[in-house]
Parts: C-alpha cells; structure tokens; sequence
C-alpha cells in the first residue's frame, strides 16, 4: 500500500513538472488548480467503487484491514510508527542533497536554475526528478495518514496538511533534518492551542497568528541575510 500510495503521489506531480520545463508555467499554480481535479476524483471514487456499503451513505472508503495497520509506539496514544518513517525520510533525504550528485543538482537548479542551465547541468530532467520524489513523499504521507490513524479514506481526512508542510518547509531552511524540529513545533503550537482553546477558553487561531509571525521572521532575516541592505547618508549626515 504505501508503494503503491508513494507512486500516485508521483505521478500525479509529473503533469505539472512536465508543463513547467516544456511550456515555462508556473508549477505552483497547475499543482494547487490539480488539487481540485484531484479531490472531485476522489469524491467519485468514495460515491462509487470504492464507497464502503456499510457505512450508511456517507462516503468513505472501505476499512483498511488490521494487518495493513500501523502499530502504536505509546499505547493510549495517536503516536504510531508513521513516526519512524518520517524520521527516516527525513534522514535519507539528508543524505542524498548532501553526500550524491543528485542532491548537488538539485540544490543548484533550486539556487539558480539559469546557472545549472550554463553549467551543463539537465534541469528539466532534475525538476522532473524532484517533481517525483516530491509526489512520491506526499503519497507516502497519505498512506501513513489512512494506516496509522483514521484507517479508511475521507474526504475531509486533511485539515490543510499541505499548506501547513509548506511552512514547516520555510521555518527549517529546506533542510530536511530540520524539518523535523519545525514540524514539531507547529505541531507542539497546533495541539497546545486546541488544549487551551477546551480549558481556559483562549481562541484557536492564536496558533496561526503565531506560526504566521514565526513564518514572517523567517523570510525577513533570511532577505537580510541574502541581501547586504545599505542605509546611504544624504548630505554628509
């Protein structure tokens, strides 16, 4: 299942990652146009072949059976060994963009694709190839998502997990090792809000207006640590 799961999500990036090195457009854009193509798919999908008759009209997927099922790490608790793996993508991803040419092409291409271009570097190829590896992670998420917690397919199974991975992404530099510990942290600031939100009444958005300012100071020191910014004196002052 998770080979499987891995391989649609690849696939399903290949579209925009071909549009982008054949005609120039924007993957960002045909990626989050595609979610809505997708979700409909899905929702066909849940309303017809894949519809569990037991489930009394609402459309959800058939139960994943228990051996497919992720097993806990702490019992009484959601912590299950979907953990491990994402410890341990991290940790290969690490590996490959420090210690492989791969990694070093895409590390160029994401720095200045202009110059990988001039230097002989395929980037087509390498956008094509991150594009893959992209897709195949984000399946392979969703496959931990359904074995390890909810155990059947919904449609409302995501509460925005790919917008919050784009900030995790920003916070820890696009360093995969340090993706671990941003994820923790919004993670950390996510459950507490809710925790307070139940006991003492503080409102849950507070979470994101602080993952938003944490967001904001991140792009702001990296711009001032990219960019030498000089204040020019006018008239001798």
């Amino acid at each position: 299942m998770m080979a499987a799961a891995a391989l649609a999500g690849a696939l399903l990036l290949l579209g925009p990652a071909l549009l982008k090195s054949r005609l120039g457009v924007d993957e960002v854009v045909t990626t989050l146009l595609l979610n809505f193509i997708v979700l409909l798919f899905v929702s066909w999908m849940l309303d017809g072949p894949m519809k569990d008759p037991l489930a009394m009209g609402w459309p959800q997927s058939v139960g994943l059976q228990d051996a497919l099922s992720l097993s806990k790490l702490i019992e009484r608790s959601r912590v299950h060994t979907g953990l491990l793996w994402a410890i341990a993508a991290a940790v290969l991803l690490w590996v490959l963009f420090k210690y492989s040419s791969t990694g070093f092409e895409i590390r160029a291409v994401g720095a200045n694709a202009q110059a990988a271009g001039f230097a002989g570097m395929p980037v087509a190829w390498v956008s094509l190839k991150v594009a893959l590896l992209s897709g195949a992670l984000a399946g392979l998420a969703g496959a931990i998502e359904v074995a390890g917690r909810t155990g059947y397919v919904t449609l409302d199974m995501s509460p925005g997990y790919g917008y919050s991975g784009i900030v995790i992404a920003m916070l820890a530099g696009l360093n995969p090792l340090g993706a671990l510990a941003s994820a923790v942290f919004v993670a950390g600031l996510l459950v507490g809000a809710d925790s307070m939100s139940r006991t003492v009444g503080v409102p849950t958005y507070i979470a994101d207006v602080i993952v938003a300012t944490a967001l904001i100071a991140m792009l702001v020191s990296s711009l001032l640590v990219n960019f030498r910014i000089r204040l020019k004196a006018r008239d001798g002052r």
